[in-house]
């Protein structure tokens, strides 16, 4: 089992995906995001359709809208740091959470032309981390198509000739892009 499972998914997909991935859980999960931040609390969420606008990807590079995906019970570690330049700022990351899965959606741009890839990845295995990347992959069979090591959801492979499939960044070379054809 790969520590990094990659993906291209609409939102009907991605809600598809994950209503799956919840039910074949044993626990209860919450998502945050990461990076970093004015307060020590990230913003938690204990559902995918909490999430902000998921299914609709804004940036034009790819895991720069990314959560982390835990159980439910177990706190969120977060690091202060005092930078002179910036101030104080607390940084969250899947590395400072041993028992999570980083999330990145992915999505189809707001003007429909490119589809971000989205993956699921853990940085540490143990017993939480294997359970949930597992448990992904379980649900990413159920619901995607696997083309050359990717999964693809049901409504995105509908848009195979509409729409770029990007892996990389919207303003890398078209060669960079991700062909469908197996």
């Amino acid at each position: 089992m790969s520590g990094k499972l990659l993906f291209f998914a609409t939102k009907d997909d991605i809600l598809s995906i994950m209503k799956t991935f919840c039910e074949l859980l044993p626990f209860e999960i919450k998502y945050f995001e990461t990076g970093n931040m004015s307060t020590s609390s990230p913003a938690t969420f204990t559902s995918i359709e909490e999430l902000p606008h998921i299914g609709i990807y804004y940036s034009k590079s790819h895991c720069s809208e990314n959560y982390c995906i835990m159980k439910r019970d177990l706190p969120v570690v977060t690091e202060k740091i005092d930078s002179k330049c910036h101030g104080i700022f607390y940084c969250v990351y899947d590395s400072m959470n041993d028992t999570c899965m980083s999330f990145s959606p992915g999505g189809l741009s707001p003007d429909s032309n490119f589809l971000m890839h989205g993956q699921f990845a853990i940085m540490k295995k143990n017993e939480i981390s294997n359970t949930l990347i597992k448990t992904a992959a379980k649900a990413l069979r159920m619901h995607c198509k696997q083309i050359k090591g990717w999964y693809i959801g049901k409504e995105a492979a509908k848009l195979k000739e509409k729409v770029r499939y990007i892996t990389i960044d919207i303003n890398e070379l078209q060669e960079y892009d991700f062909n469908t054809t197996p």
